[in-house]
């Protein structure tokens, strides 16, 4: 994560927890210690929680020379800036054909497509976060940070289930409903990855 991000972010998160702001990462304190040990996951996990359209990308995956060694024709490299691989297609128009069979390992995607477009989430630059990302993105670092900032496990706990909890009226659910509304061809679909973080099921 952008360390301008984590910093910017983090010291929204620090003012809901009544700690003081950080002024620079090297700033040799505990608090900016915790906030850049903590912030850099924990905004991640917020920016993969859904498919938020300023995370989206498309690319044009490039073709190692060397063929893969696990039953696939060809090992295809991953964009370095990837967070989450939403899936890989035959082109890059509108409608093209998903390739069914693939498989990551490491930092490649293995298939046996001749040509293969990937879709995956990056960090978007910060002025590029809609306000209702921003917004669920510093309740849950605060929700991250409350039990090393406060010392209280049920208030980490309380913070945590207003950011993620699987209600409607967690500030996950509201920012989806808010992204669904301005991008209405996305689906407000469950990701395995949230429920797995959070302790639910499969």
């Amino acid at each position: 994560m952008n360390p301008d991000t984590v910093l910017e972010i983090g010291n929204e998160a620090l003012a809901m927890l009544g700690a003081q702001p950080v002024m620079q990462a090297d700033e040799g304190t505990e608090l900016a210690s915790t906030l850049f040990r903590i912030g850099p996951s924990s905004l991640a996990a917020v920016l993969t929680a859904h498919p938020w359209a300023c995370t989206m990308r498309q690319a044009r995956l490039p073709r190692r020379l060397a063929p893969p060694e696990l039953g696939f024709r060809y090992a295809y490299a991953l964009p370095a800036e990837m967070l989450a691989f939403r899936g890989a297609y035959a082109g890059s128009h509108p409608g093209a054909p998903p390739i069914a069979v693939w498989r990551i390992q490491g930092e490649e995607l293995l298939c046996d497509a001749e040509e293969v477009w990937a879709e995956f989430q990056a960090e978007p630059p910060l002025a590029r976060w809609p306000p209702h990302l921003r917004h669920f993105a510093r309740a849950a670092l605060a929700a991250d940070l409350a039990l090393n900032i406060t010392g209280s496990n049920s208030d980490a706990q309380l913070m945590t289930q207003r950011a993620w909890g699987l209600g409607e009226q967690s500030l996950l659910a509201q920012a989806r409903r808010v992204e669904a509304q301005q991008q209405p061809h996305m689906a407000m679909t469950d990701f395995p990855l949230i429920a797995a973080r959070h302790g639910g099921a499969w």
